[in-house]
């Protein structure tokens, strides 16, 4: 999708109850060369839609006849979690919490209303920088499923190793890159952090399958089945990026002043059992806070529950080289150790 001097011959809906919203984004998107296909007052038959029509670009309004329209958003990317179909957001709402929650839907842009053309050009050209991103990867995978196709294996295999990398997880590098954009309320820089999080991650899917795909064409039945769980592994990170997103922009909303709001997340997923993304939120709390015994005693916790002994001592020595009075942690130290900690 490109804004060009000819109207696109791409597939750009709108969805609003409210008329007058309707003939001003359509009349502004026109300035922006970018025809509307299709409007909708009802989220439930956009959504029908959709499903049955290549859609590139989804324009919404806050207000539609049957659903709140952070839930229509989240069905969007609920059913769309590889594949992403953007939901660009136009609202005259525009407080902390709303927002926070427009983007713990998911949305790819917000435009408080009114708005100057500029700003939506703005939003509509962050939309499509990310369509654009991962383009090479993309092409790799695509060729790949072509040279599968044609019983080349090995030549398939080389591209998607490509894609995947040396095993740095970019996705999960760029979700961090969005909760810190969040925490310092840059919330444009957020929602393309966590959009890039997500094409990533539906990159890394499509890349593990094929792999799947090419080494049982090769008769390897150990590594088809160990890439088809590394796509598995991967889809499930999209829910739980979702799940994380939501729960972070929860508490931003019920306390903006939390000193570590990453210590606060960590300690909801490991009572959910997530140990790993628990973990994953405490080494963020510690780069805000090196020095908090209370985020290495929590570190140390997760790995405990995780049955991760050697690292759950470690971090209990850090937070008791810190607070060596710190109770519950030469509690937890005894436990494992057998013996009462000393300096």
């Amino acid at each position: 999708m490109t804004m060009k001097s000819d109207p696109q011959k791409i597939n750009v809906i709108v969805t609003t109850n409210n008329d007058s919203h309707f003939k001003e984004d359509v009349e502004s998107l026109a300035q922006l060369y970018i025809d509307i296909s299709n409007r909708f007052s009802s989220g439930v038959a956009a959504m029908d839609y959709i499903n049955y029509n290549s859609t590139n670009l989804v324009i919404t309004d806050v207000e539609l006849n049957d659903m709140n329209v952070n839930e229509f958003i989240k069905n969007v990317n609920k059913n769309f979690k590889i594949n992403q179909i953007p939901v660009v957001m136009i609202s005259e709402e525009s407080s902390k919490d709303f927002v926070l929650d427009a983007i713990g839907a998911g949305c790819s842009g917000f435009v408080i209303r009114p708005y100057s053309l500029e700003t939506l050009k703005e939003h509509i050209k962050n939309v499509v920088d990310l369509e654009k991103f991962g383009e090479i990867e993309e092409e790799l995978v695509n060729e790949a499923n072509e040279k599968i196709n044609a019983g080349n294996y090995n030549s398939a295999i080389e591209d998607l190793q490509e894609v995947v990398g040396d095993g740095n997880d970019l996705a999960s590098s760029y979700f961090e890159y969005g909760t810190k954009y969040l925490l310092n309320k840059k919330y444009t820089k957020a929602i393309i952090a966590f959009q890039k999080a997500l094409k990533m991650n539906g990159l890394y899917i499509k890349a593990y399958t094929g792999m799947a795909e090419a080494y049982n064409g090769k008769g390897d039945k150990e590594k088809y089945k160990y890439y088809l769980e590394k796509a598995a592994d991967e889809y499930a990170k999209i829910d739980n990026f979702q799940e994380v997103k939501k729960l972070f922009t929860e508490i931003l909303k019920a306390d903006p002043n939390a000193p570590n709001p990453y210590n606060t997340l960590g300690i909801n997923l490991r009572k959910e059992g997530k140990f790993q993304l628990a973990k994953d939120a405490y080494f963020q709390a510690l780069n805000l806070d090196p020095q908090d015994e209370n985020i290495h005693f929590n570190m140390a916790k997760s790995y405990y529950f995780a049955n991760d002994l050697e690292n759950s001592l470690k971090y209990l020595q850090n937070a008791l080289n810190i607070n060596s009075y710190f109770e519950e942690a030469r509690i937890l130290y005894k436990k494992l150790t057998g013996h009462n900690w000393s300096n």
